[in-house]
């Protein structure tokens, strides 16, 4: 059923969201503001089973966007969006971040997009940054302009066409009977690797992703070292369990399991060390600029290669972790 007053819309935004009340309200909030008139968009938002003041946001938004809102026992992010597939109205969905804000034209700019590229084979993704405080912090400007391990859009040119390796949740959308025709996401994926797996189904009906800079959007959420650590991990046992679903070369590659046993053989015992010094450099850094020090150039890239071990590491733990069936070994 759609909203009270909702004509058809064009285009879907589609949240999935758990336990990040206070981040939530803010996107909500950055939907309220889109240049697109409400009549031509609608909000699913999808609870995947939060326990803090999600319903209380919501209640807030019900009467200010063209917002349906729906309830599930957790079961991930995949399941999540699944939801929100089947319960979207309009030929296009949006997959959003509970953590970032839109841009004022981002619903525009990706119809805008769609419009361009008719068929619908064709995805569209855009662009996030970081906002200003926590692109200061020096974990969050290695993980997106150094390591991308979040983002990765230095190389890429507004206007070009891409792969299935480019279909990235939380900033891209899609035709929606494309995804109901051809597959939507495996929900043995609670975390890491669904948008990929799928995007990789979808190439073999020709997906094509067209990245259009203008559909802006911005991470407003800082992640600690522990967060990112505990991120590679499940990563690394989502990337195993892509790897036994499809034998592909490509795939294999992609998943960097076939050597994984004999990294960790190798690095494993001192996998507490490695995460240690990471950890250990990264307070220090962190102390500089807290008290508005300089870092040096050594000691940044004496971070940078303990950020670029210790998430090697968290890696190959988890994809060893699913591989042995929870154990490392």
């Amino acid at each position: 059923m759609k909203p009270v007053g909702q004509t058809d819309p064009k285009i879907t935004a589609l949240v999935c969201t758990y336990n990040r009340a206070d981040l939530l309200e803010k996107v909500l909030a950055s939907l309220e503001q889109q240049t697109l008139p409400q009549s031509m968009f609608e909000v699913v938002l999808i609870n995947d089973g939060s326990v803090d003041q999600t319903a209380d946001i919501v209640k807030a938004y019900e009467q200010r966007l063209p917002m349906r809102y729906f309830h599930q026992e957790n079961a991930g992010l995949a399941a999540a969006k699944n939801y929100g597939i089947r319960h979207a109205t309009a030929p296009l969905v949006l997959f959003m971040d509970d953590d970032d804000e839109a841009s004022p034209r981002l619903l525009e700019e990706h119809l805008k997009a769609h419009r361009k590229y008719p068929d619908e084979n064709f995805a569209v993704l855009g662009y996030t940054d970081l906002e200003s405080s926590v692109a200061r912090q020096p974990l969050m400007h290695f993980v997106t302009e150094v390591g991308c391990y979040l983002f990765s859009y230095a190389s890429l040119g507004d206007g070009a066409v891409l792969d299935y390796t480019y279909f990235w949740g939380g900033r891209s959308s899609c035709k929606t009977g494309f995804l109901r025709e051809h597959g939507i996401f495996n929900p043995v994926f609670r975390f890491g690797c669904e948008d990929i797996e799928l995007g990789y189904r979808l190439s073999e009906h020709g997906l094509k992703v067209v990245y259009h800079k203008p559909a802006a959007s911005t991470m407003i959420r800082a992640l600690s070292l522990d967060d990112f650590f505990n991120r590679l991990i499940r990563q690394g046992e989502s990337q195993y369990t892509f790897s036994q679903m499809h034998e592909a070369e490509e795939i294999q590659r992609w998943t960097e399991v076939q050597d994984a046993g004999q990294e960790w053989a190798d690095i494993g015992p001192a996998f507490n060390e490695i995460t240690l010094s990471a950890r250990n450099l990264d307070a220090i850094v962190n102390r500089r600029h807290a008290v508005g020090l300089e870092v040096d150039e050594y000691t940044l890239r004496l971070l940078h290669r303990s950020y670029w071990n210790a998430f090697r590491a968290c890696k190959l733990k988890g994809i060893n972790m699913r591989k042995n069936g929870g154990d490392a070994g």
